[in-house]
């Protein structure tokens, strides 16, 4: 088995690599930073692609890498990459914003659109998304936006590929403890989650045939909210 994951050297994306190496997949890592995907070859049976996500054509860029390492079917992808901006939208510049939007919402339905020739019939594309598709972070507004922009785009993409036999799974995570905080200078957030428990749920979630994840489980009532998808949470620390 075969899988791509991007966004592999942060806190999620670093261990759900080592989770699905125990697993037995052969998996790529997409990530940034070169010396952190070293670190991960070393476990074996794992390679890697270099790729900065907001920059133009890196969707075709994995594509064509994959072929270079002779990879020419896979069983799953994960759509990881993320981040944030902590500031208000009026201080984001247009490059920012289309950035954000690109790594956060766009790419994932591209490079989804990109590798379709690649999965066999009962494939899974997971999307990483948040829990903030459903509950407004003031402090994270562009953030906030984006994921929701996700969930919609998720839902939607699973209806056009059930055709096709590839499965979709969506994971809404609440705050979690990884360098998403720390690379905005900010405590962790009270209440906030490991990404052990993050991606023993994803893997929890593969086995079982899951279309939709939360974490924790409660999270999910936050869909049946009456004020949805305007209900407003300010982080605590």
């Amino acid at each position: 088995m075969i899988a791509l994951v991007t966004g592999a050297t942060g806190g999620i994306g670093r261990l759900l690599v080592k989770a699905l190496l125990d697993e037995g997949y052969r998996v790529v890592g997409v990530g940034r930073r070169r010396e952190k995907l070293e670190e991960l070859k070393a476990l074996g049976n794992f390679d890697y692609i270099v790729e900065d996500l907001s920059e133009p054509n890196s969707t075709e860029r994995i594509a064509k890498a994959l072929r270079e390492l002779g990879i020419g079917e896979l069983d799953l992808l994960v759509n990881n990459a993320g981040y944030a901006l902590r500031k208000p939208l009026l201080e984001h510049s247009d490059e920012e914003l289309e950035r954000l939007f690109k790594v956060n919402a766009l790419v994932p339905i591209e490079l989804t659109r990109e590798l379709l020739p690649l999965f066999r019939p009962g494939s899974t594309v997971v999307f990483v998304i948040s829990g903030v598709a459903f509950v407004n972070v003031p402090e994270l507004p562009s953030y906030c936006a984006a994921k929701g922009a996700l969930h919609y785009l998720a839902v939607n993409l699973e209806r056009e590929l059930k055709g096709k036999r590839i499965r979709v799974m969506r994971v809404y995570p609440k705050q979690v403890k990884t360098e998403f905080f720390t690379r905005n200078n900010v405590p962790y957030p009270k209440g906030s989650i490991e990404p052990e428990d993050v991606v023993r749920a994803i893997m929890k979630g593969l086995k079982k045939g899951k279309r939709e994840v939360f974490v924790p489980g409660y999270l999910k009532l936050v869909k049946y909210l009456p004020n949805w998808p305007v209900f407003t949470y300010r982080f605590k620390y």
